[in-house]
C-alpha cells in the first residue's frame, strides 16, 4: 500500500537498506542462539517504538490527507506489534 501511495505523489522510496540497518542485520549474523534472539527482539522493540512515535506524529501532523489516512490506519497495527515484541523480550529475559 505504501509503495502504490509513494509511487501515486511521486514520492521515491529507499532502493537499499540504511547503514544503520545493515550494520544491525550484520551483527545480528554473528550471534546465535539465546544472544541472537534476545538482540533481535530488543531491536524490533527499539524500531516499534520509533516507528509508532513516528507513524503518531504523522497521523496528527502530514497535511497530506491521503498519508495521514494511511498512516492512522497502520498505526493500530504498529502498536499491536510493538506489544508483542516488547512480550517476547521480556519472556526472553527469563
Amino acid at each position: 500500500e505504501l509503495k502504490a501511495l509513494a509511487s501515486q505523489k511521486g514520492i521515491t522510496l529507499p532502493a537499499e537498506l540504511s547503514t544503520e540497518t545493515k550494520k544491525h542485520i550484520d551483527d545480528l549474523g554473528k550471534k546465535t542462539g539465546k544472544d541472537f534472539d534476545k538482540e533481535y527482539m530488543s531491536m524490533m522493540v527499539d524500531d516499534h517504538d520509533k516507528d509508532v512515535n513516528k507513524f503518531e506524529k504523522a497521523s496528527d501532523n502530514v497535511t497530506d490527507a491521503d498519508l495521514k489516512s494511511w498512516a492512522s490506519k497502520t498505526l493500530p497495527t504498529l502498536k499491536t506489534h510493538q506489544d508483542s515484541a516488547k512480550v517476547i523480550k521480556d519472556a526472553l529475559k527469563k
